[in-house]
């Protein structure tokens, strides 16, 4: 265990250095909202070696991903600087707390040559969920990302996380630190739950984290640095269930000072999964330190001047309705500002725990966390389509200024509850040809709380009542979602998941010709 001055003083000489203009800087600044907001921080490349290689590096998922085959590159950098810790208790936002040391650290993926990336960067607010870095993102949208030449930036995002990361290498990760009181230890803590609070810890400097490795992406020198050399066009924040509650946080109290504070976008779009209208608290005091407390959104959102997607789920109705006071439903129908969409998705888990890109559980241990357990049922109608649709409709609308697919709501009856067709699927949403052509009950929970979902599919006998053979129901599912393509719900990459997961389907019922 060291103290809080010692994790400081390691960072690098470069770091010292500039640590120490920021504090004059921040000191002397008369606004030190707008000088966090406007701050680059400090990059320092971290590099692998024989001994010590990043949390979640793709050749230690679950499946290994060897990303040199694909042409890409993996490395991690420490971005040190000041944070403010912000508050609305007033009614507007507010620095309680300003410039409060921190160091983080970046997961960064891009093509190896400047020639083959596009230029576009998804930036990801990794998931505490577990209480350590969870990639729900990149899960979702790698086979797309590596086909296109994007670039993946994970950002550790909360106290919990950086524990993990102390336990998996704490020579690799001691520098980093999101401790606001010098007197108390840096170091590991038993780890109890996910959600338990890391003593002297801070999440509320989350905010100008994300702005500050904006910032850094955008800036001409240290951009260029992380990006491998390739300027960025196109920078998107995202996020998955919790972090999509960071996110939808982020946007409602963030965009437009810190658009007023730099005199431009940080970000270009926002896309949001699996985390409906829900925010959280701006500061631990707030909201508990370390707990996952639930706000209810704005009943209409900030009307930002860039896109913003929102995805559900279907397993996020009895997963999060509930989770707001009262009868709030953050899943329900809501009027949506000008550039802001919401697709729901019919069938679709909150999330997929059988992806092979998931940390193996030799590193979870190693971080102190417990394995994962996975499930032996989960529903195969897949939400990835979405999410990669939904990313190349954020980049067509912001290169090309082509018009976002429109909001897509589930049908529900005057209950509130959901309307299922004869096959008992979830009627109205972003419904692809699986599901309008249906070979199962494509559930997204198979109990509430559930989170990969289950099918049933439906009999030979059934199968032929509607269809010949194997061949003419692929061929109606393509037909039918070559329209979601012309609609922009889908891309060709996604097309091509859905009729694997239907060959899947038809192989359980027994069509094989």
């Amino acid at each position: 265990m060291h103290t809080l001055t010692r994790a400081v003083a390691t960072a690098s000489a470069v770091a010292i250095a500039s640590i120490g203009a920021l504090a004059t800087a921040a000191t002397a600044s008369p606004d030190p909202m707008s000088e966090q907001m406007t701050a680059v921080p400090d990059v320092r490349y971290v590099p692998r070696t024989a001994e010590s290689y990043p949390f979640s590096a793709a050749d230690h998922a679950k499946v290994p991903l060897h990303l040199e085959d694909y042409g890409f590159v993996e490395k991690e950098f420490f971005l040190t600087g000041y944070a403010n810790v912000y508050t609305t208790a007033s009614g507007e936002l507010a620095v309680e707390r300003s410039a409060v040391p921190y160091t983080n650290r970046i997961l960064v993926r891009h093509p190896a040559k400047r020639t083959e990336a596009s230029g576009v960067v998804f930036v990801d607010i990794y998931n505490a969920s577990n209480g350590y870095d969870i990639e729900d993102m990149w899960r979702r949208l790698y086979t797309n990302i590596l086909e296109e030449g994007h670039t993946y930036v994970g950002v550790t995002s909360k106290p919990i996380n950086v524990d993990a990361l102390y336990n998996f290498d704490w020579e690799r990760y001691q520098d980093l630190s999101w401790y606001d009181d010098d007197t108390c230890e840096v170091g590991p803590v038993t780890f109890t739950n996910p959600f338990q609070e890391i003593p002297c810890t801070e999440t509320g400097l989350v905010w100008d984290i994300l702005t500050q490795t904006g910032n850094a992406l955008r800036d001409p020198v240290v951009g260029r640095q992380i990006l491998g050399g390739t300027p960025a066009r196109s920078i998107f924040l995202i996020g998955q269930s919790q972090s999509s509650m960071y996110l939808n946080t982020y946007v409602n109290n963030f965009h437009y000072p810190v658009q007023d504070a730099v005199g431009d976008n940080v970000w270009d779009g926002y896309l949001s999964a699996a985390g409906n209208w829900i925010m959280r608290p701006l500061n631990d005091a707030e909201g508990g330190a370390g707990g996952l407390v639930a706000l209810e959104g704005p009943a209409v959102p900030v009307d930002v001047d860039v896109p913003w997607i929102s995805i559900d789920s279907e397993a996020d109705v009895p997963l999060f309705d509930g989770l707001l006071p009262g009868d709030a439903s953050p899943t329900a129908p809501r009027d949506l500002a000008e550039n802001t969409r919401v697709w729901q998705i019919p069938g679709t888990g909150h999330t997929y725990s059988m992806s092979p890109v998931v940390p193996d559980n030799a590193e979870l241990i190693k971080a102190g966390r417990p394995p994962r357990t996975f499930p032996t049922v989960y529903t195969p109608y897949p939400m990835e389509p979405a999410m990669i649709a939904a990313g190349q409709a954020l980049i067509d609308n912001h290169q090309k200024g082509k018009a976002l697919p429109a909001t897509a709501w589930f049908e529900r009856d005057e209950t509130g509850a959901l309307v299922r067709d004869d096959h008992n699927n979830v009627l109205g949403g972003v419904r692809y040809g699986l599901m309008e052509l249906p070979l199962a009950q494509f559930l997204g929970f198979a109990y509430p709380g559930d989170m990969n979902g289950v099918d049933y599919p439906i009999s030979q006998e059934e199968f032929y009542e509607n269809w010949n053979n194997r061949k003419q129901y692929l061929a109606q599912q393509r037909a039918f979602d070559n329209r979601l393509r012309q609609q922009g719900y889908l891309t060709a990459d996604g097309q091509a998941l859905f009729a694997e997961r239907a060959g899947l389907v038809l192989d359980l019922i027994g069509i094989t010709r």
